[in-house]
């Protein structure tokens, strides 16, 4: 899935479920070590990608023990709860977004995880999606330009030393201390769901790994 700024690495994983019963998402991570993959990922939805109309159990065996599709945890807490168990598996996103997620906060959160872990948590982020956002009257106006914007916020959280001073179109950090810092082995990584020609600019910018979702062939991953 991703590739290191310094090593070209190429990570197998798998995604956490994030719906209860809660041991569902302990027993993918113990499924991950045994088979030793490298990662384990959690969705951040609101709203499952399969419609409610459908959830019965024609549709699925889960609907035998799930009441709802859209019973979703939240990432971060399940993220904390199965990390004494994850040992060298990374954990982390796949993927949030900047929309309903504070850059600052998204930073605080996974400097955070990197004392609960073995490996550097990792921190997916993409442009955000309708479905998640629209419901709950989140704007979704140039999702890009928040993207990058909050990804040189985030930067900034990781890296400073000193108080961060932002001043964008979408978000304003005014001598804000973050003096929370990740294990010197653990820094978060920041990969980004990305295919689109701008989003795939940003991932070589401002990414420490890349996070394809849509199918692709082994040619189309080279270039």
């Amino acid at each position: 899935m991703p590739d290191s700024r310094s090593s070209r690495s190429f990570a197998v994983g798998t995604m956490a479920g994030v719906n209860p019963p809660l041991g569902g998402a302990r027993f993918v991570v113990r499924l991950a070590r045994l088979g030793r993959l490298d990662t384990v990922l959690a969705p951040d939805h609101l709203i499952s990608v399969f419609p409610r109309a459908i959830w019965d159990t024609d549709f699925t065996p889960q609907a035998k023990t799930l009441r709802s599709p859209d019973e979703q945890f939240d990432y971060a807490p399940l993220l904390a709860h199965v990390a004494a168990g994850a040992g060298r598996v990374q954990l982390g996103v796949g993927v949030t977004d900047p929309h309903r997620r504070h850059p600052v906060l998204l930073a605080q959160t996974f400097l955070t995880l990197a004392h609960m872990t073995k490996t550097p948590p990792i921190l997916g982020l993409g442009s955000g999606e309708t479905e998640n956002l629209d419901p709950y009257g989140f704007a979704w106006n140039r999702p890009v330009d928040r993207l990058e914007e909050a990804l040189r916020v985030i930067r900034a959280a990781f890296t400073e030393t000193e108080a961060i001073d932002f001043t964008g179109k979408y978000y304003r950090i005014d001598g804000a201390p973050m003096d929370l810092t990740a294990p010197a082995d653990r820094m978060p990584q920041i990969w980004l769901g990305a295919h689109r020609p701008r989003m795939l600019e940003l991932t070589g910018r401002y990414a420490d790994g890349w996070y394809p979702w849509e199918t692709m062939s082994p040619d189309e991953y080279q270039r």
